[in-house]
């Protein structure tokens, strides 16, 4: 449909009838909503993880991931898991910095970059977010006293 309004414009014999078009832009609509309803597979999740994150690893930091490998594997599954625990004050503002950037939520690379983005500009709440994950209830203070006398 899309190819023959073109086709048309450029022949200029005319346009198609309205209602096909309405028609056709409800199918459309109805295919992108199911689309964002349905949940990335981990295949997916993963060949979109390796295209947009780098390896951490010491030796290749900052170099692209390989797909078939398992350390991307690895690396990918320790970031799975924890963008699905997410404490509930980090998961806000998640989907706060998604909306902002047009980032998919459900997608383990946008809760890494957002991480990033965190501890670029925002390092004190990028700590406490660490925190909470690991189960610390308060932020660590950097010259508390413990820390001077050990």
């Amino acid at each position: 449909m899309r190819f023959s309004r073109y086709l048309v414009d450029a022949l200029g014999s005319g346009l198609p009838d309205e209602e096909a078009e309405a028609e056709t832009d409800a199918q459309d609509d109805d295919a992108s909503t199911a689309a964002e309803s349905e949940e990335p597979t981990a295949d997916e999740d993963l060949a979109d993880y390796v295209s947009r994150i780098t390896d951490s690893r010491k030796a290749f930091k900052g170099k692209p991931l390989k797909a078939g490998t398992q350390a991307a594997r690895a690396q990918w599954s320790k970031h799975r898991e924890r963008l699905a625990a997410l404490p509930d004050k980090e998961r806000v503002d998640y989907a706060k910095w998604c909306a902002a950037e047009g980032k998919d939520v459900r997608l383990t690379a946008s809760h890494v970059e957002f991480r990033g983005f965190m501890w670029t500009n925002f390092p004190h709440m990028a700590r406490a977010y660490a925190d909470a994950m690991r189960g610390r209830q308060q932020p660590q203070q950097i010259n508390s006293p413990e820390r001077q006398a050990a």
